[in-house]
């Protein structure tokens, strides 16, 4: 990898390789993201939400772009989003893993990407929950021991190059153990984050079942947190640019409010104080 690649835009990625059909290894990263996403669909207890309807495919009008969405609420969740948007035939795939977690715990939210442009492209990261620069317990808890541990060796895997975000709220949102990376797109390089993400998610659901209750009186406050959060940097996402150059402004800005859960927030603001 060119050690320069770090700063080069999503665009610049794609005017070097603009045609490289990468539908083999979407097949395998949609698979490993399924795995996941069963598990959380079964363990955690959520459900299809109807805003999904119609989404489990879809294409651009000039079918330049395509990709599926599924969006789930339920249980300890809030918002669940597995989706994915781009062309298999012509190198550019985004797909998510994006699930938040309900207020009446706070372990961090969670957070996988595959990409390909057509390098591949990984990030995973533990959400914080709160400001992790003032709240020395949560930062102990959540980002110190192995969490630490695994994130230093994944570093110093030298195939991985650091992929900085172009959107300062994306790196904003990013914790002390985030993983942004783009490398060569093989199986070997698929291999090593399949496995990264099997310590990495057995940890998260370890989290969640020892996790203590927040008090009733402090979960509107998180709440409150919970869902600025989401919704500026859902809004502030540099790759908001892929739907609004094919589907239009208007269709674009609702495809961002689903991903959000805009549907879920205005349902479930102030419910802690009901």
């Amino acid at each position: 990898m060119n050690k320069q690649s770090d700063v080069k835009t999503i665009h610049e990625f794609l005017a070097d390789n603009p045609n490289v059909d990468v539908s083999k290894q979407w097949e395998r990263m949609w698979d490993i993201h399924g795995k996941i996403a069963d598990r959380i669909i079964n363990t955690l207890g959520c459900s299809l939400h109807p805003v999904s309807e119609g989404a489990e495919y879809y294409q651009s009008p000039d079918e330049s772009m395509e990709g599926a969405f599924f969006g789930y609420t339920g249980g300890d969740v809030d918002w669940f989003v597995r989706s994915w948007i781009g062309n298999r035939k012509a190198s550019i795939i985004d797909m998510n893993i994006n699930v938040c977690l309900s207020q009446r715990i706070r372990v961090p939210n969670l957070m996988i990407i595959f990409g390909t442009v057509p390098n591949m492209l990984f990030y995973a990261d533990y959400v914080s929950r709160v400001d992790v620069k003032y709240d020395e317990a949560y930062m102990d808890q959540y980002y110190e021991g192995d969490a630490n541990q695994d994130y230093l060796d994944f570093r110093a895997n030298t195939d991985f190059v650091w992929s900085a975000s172009h959107g300062p709220a994306i790196r904003g949102m990013q914790s002390p153990v985030c993983s942004s990376y783009i490398t060569d797109l093989t199986d070997e390089h698929i291999d090593q984050c399949e496995a990264y993400l099997q310590k990495f998610v057995d940890r998260w659901f370890t989290w969640i079942d020892e996790a203590e209750e927040v008090p009733m009186d402090e979960r509107d406050a998180q709440q409150d947190y919970d869902f600025t959060y989401r919704d500026y940097t859902n809004r502030k996402d540099p790759m908001n640019v892929i739907p609004q150059r094919v589907f239009g402004e208007e269709q674009a800005q609702f495809m961002v409010d689903r991903r959000g859960g805009k549907v879920q927030m205005e349902a479930d603001r102030g419910k802690w104080l009901k």
